[in-house]
């Protein structure tokens, strides 16, 4: 049995930062409205010959949007019953009021959970069974948890799988909308959950004590990006029941969103001069819209590309530079890549590009700066380097080079220490744990050094 499932379409909402061109130049602003992954999305099912739709809230993005929605939303739900495709959905906190309304004059649109009470409905295809269990938003706030109230739905059912579908905000303590526990999701007898409300993705096998479960859990994304903060993939999940419920589940991505975001960053030490700025710039986001088409996962699209671009690093010219940016602002740049690639765009810029700096004539001091300075010798010292490292050093200069590979170690014990203690505490449980290999962590300290050498040398000259 094939599952499509999909949460916070918000139809009617209109991304951020799109500039004008897109519509009036390139005709594209309609292909990158949620209304347009919607009608993929239907597409998809019907292709893939799914048995359900499952939407886990947020269908719509204001109760003011009834009038404006209200084709595209039946329509597609239409197309989907014609199929033979079942539609069920719960309530977010957006459409409280108008999902039942909706539902009222759309055949064939099942909210569950109406009134803030678990419904579960059975879906069947031949051998298989799926049992999946809904709750709605009785009002627009909700602050404690439905969970607990979900054991007495499932009793009596057949055996089959469960599936979870619920609009809720997991791990946040006093939140407003729904606020639930990953241990309590973990321990309610469910073999998928479906979560809607935040829009990034991260739906996938469950974690328990460092192994995976088998089971999935986790929020299934926005179906299309509402603004630059929301970047990478975003459409719906695939999910397919095998015969036997020990059999693990199969999950797919299926990409929707004809707009993408991203952020690509630029080297100072990459741009040939200051007055070559635009050249490089467009080259570095022509680069990444080809990696993107390159490493595409489905037949969707990408109609445009929307970029947050950082300059960063070091360089002589960063007076020059940064008068560079505005005299030739990126925000202003509207390209097209290749023969039906993606129009690319950028919508924001950061200029993080810092002054270059005599390291060794500030490290041979005795105050703060040399200490710092010494510090970021020691993290570009590379003790992997045959002609650095300890080994082949001459006779008089080994014991000093082991001593800098050594320091150079200590100060990365140190750090990564430091930021284990911080990412075990209770706030940041439920994140994965971060990535702290030397190279990470060498990068990290690198970019804090020079902050706080270019705020002491800017400190030492106001003085």
């Amino acid at each position: 049995m094939k599952l499509l499932c999909a949460a916070d379409l918000h139809l009617g909402r209109r991304p951020s930062r799109l500039p004008a061109e897109l519509g009036d130049v390139h005709g594209l602003e309609a292909d990158l409205m949620p209304q347009a992954a919607w009608r993929r999305l239907v597409e998809v099912a019907v292709g893939e010959r799914v048995t359900a739709v499952l939407l886990a809230g947020d269908l719509l993005d204001d109760e003011h949007d009834y009038f404006e929605t209200f084709g595209d939303l039946r329509a597609g739900v239409e197309r989907l019953i014609e199929a033979g495709v079942e539609v069920l959905a719960v309530s977010g906190n957006h459409d409280v009021a108008v999902l039942p309304r909706l539902a009222r004059t759309v055949p064939g649109l099942r909210v569950l959970g109406l009134g803030g009470s678990w419904e579960v409905a059975t879906l069947t295809d031949d051998d298989i069974t799926v049992h999946v269990a809904g709750w709605s938003y009785p009002q627009p706030y909700v602050d404690t948890s439905p969970v607990p109230h979900l054991a007495a739905a499932l009793e009596g059912l057949a055996t089959g799988t469960v599936v979870g579908l619920l609009h809720c905000d997991r791990d946040q303590t006093g939140s407003r909308y729904a606020p639930v526990t990953s241990a309590e999701l973990d321990s309610a007898p469910v073999d998928a959950w479906l979560l809607g409300h935040v829009h990034k993705p991260d739906f996938g096998p469950r974690q328990r004590a460092g192994s995976v479960t088998g089971r999935y859990s986790g929020y299934l994304g926005a179906i299309s990006p509402a603004d630059p903060g929301e970047e990478g993939v975003f459409g719906a999940w695939l999910i397919e029941v095998e015969g036997s419920k020990e059999q693990p589940l199969g999950v797919r991505r299926v990409p929707l969103a004809g707009l993408r975001y991203e952020t690509v960053t630029l080297d100072a030490g990459d741009v040939a001069a200051p007055e070559e700025l635009v050249v490089a710039v467009s080259a570095r986001v022509s680069e990444l819209a080809a990696e993107i088409e390159a490493d595409s996962e489905s037949d969707a699209p990408l109609l445009a590309l929307g970029v947050r671009l950082r300059l960063v690093g070091r360089s002589p010219d960063r007076a020059e530079l940064a008068r560079a940016l505005v005299t030739d602002d990126p925000r202003r740049l509207v390209l097209g890549v290749g023969t039906g690639g993606p129009v690319v765009f950028v919508h924001d810029h950061r200029f993080e590009v810092g002054p270059t700096h005599d390291l060794e004539a500030i490290a041979a001091g005795h105050d703060p700066l040399a200490l710092v300075a010494r510090s970021l010798l020691l993290l570009e010292y590379d003790v992997a380097d045959p002609e650095a490292g300890p080994e082949r050093a001459r006779d008089g200069d080994r014991d000093r080079a082991r001593e800098r590979a050594r320091e150079r170690g200590m100060l990365l014990e140190a750090a990564r220490a430091n930021l284990d203690s911080i990412g075990g505490g209770r706030h940041y449980t439920a994140l994965p744990p971060a990535d702290l290999s030397d190279e990470v962590l060498t990068g990290l300290l690198r970019r804090a050094a020079l902050d706080l050498l270019d705020a002491m040398l800017a400190s030492r000259d106001a003085a």
